[in-house]
């Protein structure tokens, strides 16, 4: 298999065609010039675009990373040959769906389908490799950091037996001790030792409910005795009932004679009554009213007074002020003291001879001004001090005081017009109420009305009073039978007998709850034959545990087995192949390396008996080493059918200096001559 061309818009791929030629192809790009990009494409147009990797914190998903930078959709064509027949592919994105999702192969030529190839499978077919084999082999990155042997090791065995890097040799193998230290880890860990503990668990819980079963049976067998004494007990109570009521006959006919009449003068009582409810109700309304006809006449009152004085403590504030002003106020005389006055020029003064400098202060002269300023000031306000004008102070604050009587008189209209208003809602509701009960009363007239819920408080008072003596007269007719009369005896034998008759009813129903108890810890448990079913499900689990770590142990066997049969087998045609590899890469400089069993390799120097491993190489060196040995792994392992699979190099020799990428050409050159090799680099030589 060859490429031939690509085109596509794909990152910062913008449409253009890339051709390529049989043998070596040489792409020069600058830095962020689409290396990487190309090789991706490449990778996508076999393998298609995975749209169900989201971003992450470190890496971005293709379809974000690989977003067209010229806006068109994403899509791709590429042309190459297999099995001597030139086919292109082609993936686009259809609207309204996800990108390179819509696949096509068909032959140039003819313009037929290729139907074996499938927008699935079209890589594994054309290559033998799945994506992540082909990533792992044929597509090699310069910046990579070389692999260790044990992860050279795994790759090479999965890519030779599965065409698939992503299942290694240490990952099925760790996979495979993960199982067996999930069934039988060390320790109470593993499911085997749960499954254990868990049947040791139900064969405790399987005991408990025996022996709660037992315990049930036990007491339920002592229920019938126990009920029986309930009976025996009841008969003796009620025979000594009789005995004891027999002996209060003529006091019980008397009580119930009483009680009787006062239910009638208590029924009569009651039907001159309106309902309670309703009455209650009436009440209410009616203390409502009085209440807002007494708040009314107060607020009245209070307004009365304060419009009545108002104006007269109005005058009396007036005329406070007036006397206050009059008489209250008085000014002292001005005095003037002469020295000081007379000291004050002075010192202004010399204040203007020291600004002139007339005079000279030596070297205070600067500031002499200033300090005799300041003197001046000082000696002129001394003069007058004495000469300000005094006030007695005022009786009161007059304004504030006609403040407060405005609010006074405002807050005085304002609660007369509260209570008016409360008071016209609650005789509305009155009358309301009286209409309820006393409809024949005279519309308007609150005073009848007020006089007649007055007669019916006092009736239903009168009632009140009369229920209290009857349920007085039925409660001493039922103590009558609770009291003891001459016949104390009949008294305490009745009261033995109902305590006998408690104990065997408390007897009995503490087997009950010991039943129930019993009962209840037994459904906590569980049922029986549950629990049997799960103990013998769980001792299943336990044989095929024990299988399914046999089977892990044969599978581990085998697996180290086959590692070690390819190992024999692919280890010397890589070592050869890397060997001679290696020999080119350093001009010679390497002419023996050696290729462990466990992908270990070493390097040996020309005419050098000491064998050097890659701790001891130079960096330039362990790099060239991973080449040789990814480039033998790629001819060992992808060629099959007579069909080889391109390489693609995306900058090898990032890390080398000139000579060393000379050889590289050189290498690339002569693997060239067999499959085509496309190197992308930012470097010429």
């Amino acid at each position: 298999m060859k490429f031939l061309q690509a085109q596509g818009h794909f990152g910062v791929l913008d449409g253009q065609k890339i051709r390529f030629e049989d043998g070596l192809n040489v792409l020069y790009l600058p830095n962020e010039g689409g290396k990487t990009t190309l090789c991706n494409f490449l990778r996508v147009m076999l393998y298609g675009l995975n749209t169900s990797r989201r971003d992450g914190k470190n890496q971005l998903s293709d379809k974000t990373k690989y977003r067209p930078a010229d806006g068109n959709p994403m899509s791709g064509l590429l042309e190459l040959e297999w099995k001597g027949r030139r086919i292109i592919i082609s993936r686009q994105t259809g609207k309204g769906t996800a990108p390179m999702q819509e696949f096509s192969a068909y032959y140039a030529d003819t313009g037929e389908e290729c139907t074996e190839l499938t927008a699935k499978d079209c890589g594994r077919i054309l290559t033998g490799v799945s994506e992540e084999g082909y990533q792992s082999s044929a597509l090699i990155d310069g910046q990579d950091q070389a692999l260790s042997a044990g992860e050279l090791g795994d790759r090479m065995l999965a890519l030779s037996t599965t065409g698939d890097s992503a299942m290694m040799y240490s990952n099925a193998v760790a996979q495979l001790d993960h199982w067996r230290n999930a069934l039988r880890g060390t320790g109470n860990r593993g499911r085997y030792a749960q499954v254990e503990a868990d049947i040791a668990q139900l064969t405790q819980s399987i005991g408990r409910l025996d022996d709660l079963n037992e315990q049930i049976q036990n007491y339920e067998a002592q229920v019938p005795e126990a009920e029986q004494h309930i009976a025996e007990a009841e008969a003796e109570h009620q025979q000594a009932t009789e005995d004891f009521t027999l002996l209060f006959v003529a006091k019980r006919e008397s009580a119930e004679r009483d009680e009787r009449q006062a239910r009638e003068k208590l029924a009569q009582l009651k039907e001159e009554l309106p309902p309670l409810g309703v009455l209650a109700d009436s009440e209410r309304a009616t203390t409502q009213f009085v209440e807002a006809q007494e708040a009314y006449q107060a607020a009245k009152a209070e307004l009365d007074d304060v419009t009545t004085n108002y104006q007269k403590w109005k005058d009396d504030i007036d005329q406070t002020e007036d006397d206050y002003s009059n008489s209250s106020r008085s000014r002292s005389d001005i005095h003037i003291r002469g020295w000081s006055m007379i000291l004050a020029v002075v010192l202004g003064v010399l204040a203007v001879v020291s600004l002139l400098q007339i005079i000279p202060f030596g070297p205070l002269t600067p500031y002499m001004p200033y300090l005799f300023s300041v003197c001046a000031i000082i000696a002129l306000v001394v003069t007058f001090i004495g000469s300000t004008e005094s006030l007695d102070s005022p009786p009161m604050d007059f304004d504030e005081e006609r403040v407060k009587l405005e609010r006074r008189k405002q807050s005085a209209i304002s609660r007369e017009a509260q209570t008016t208003e409360h008071l016209e809602k609650a005789r509305e509701s009155f009358r309301e109420q009286v209409r309820r009960i006393a409809p024949e009363l005279p519309e308007g007239d609150d005073a009848r009305a007020l006089e007649h819920m007055k007669r019916l408080s006092e009736k239903k008072r009168i009632y009140l009073a009369r229920k209290r003596e009857h349920d007085d007269l039925a409660e001493h007719y039922l103590n009558i039978l609770d009291t003891t009369g001459p016949q104390g005896e009949a008294r305490l034998h009745m009261n033995d007998t109902k305590t006998a008759v408690d104990e065997a009813r408390q007897a009995c129903n503490a087997l009950h709850e010991a039943i129930a108890v019993c009962r209840g810890k037994a459904e906590e448990i569980g049922k029986r034959e549950e629990l049997c079913a799960l103990r013998e499900r769980l001792e299943e689990e336990k044989e095929s545990i024990l299988w399914q770590l046999d089977a892990i142990r044969l599978a581990k066997e085998s697996l180290v087995r086959a590692n070690a049969e390819l190992t024999g087998r692919v280890s010397p045609q890589i070592n050869k192949l890397a060997q001679e590899y290696m020999k080119i890469l350093t001009a010679d400089r390497y002419t023996a390396m050696q290729l462990y069993t466990n992908f270990e390799a070493t390097c040996r120097r020309d005419n050098s008996a000491v064998e050097m491993d890659k701790l001891r190489l130079s960096t330039g060196t362990r790099d060239q080493l991973y080449l040789a040995l990814r480039l033998a792994v790629c001819k060992v392992l992808l060629d099959h059918n007579n069909e080889s699979v391109p390489i693609v190099l995306d900058d090898p020799f990032v890390n080398y200096d000139d000579q060393r990428a000379a050889c590289g050409m050189k290498l690339l050159r002569e693997i060239a001559r067999e499959r085509q090799v496309i190197l992308l680099t930012c470097r010429r030589p």
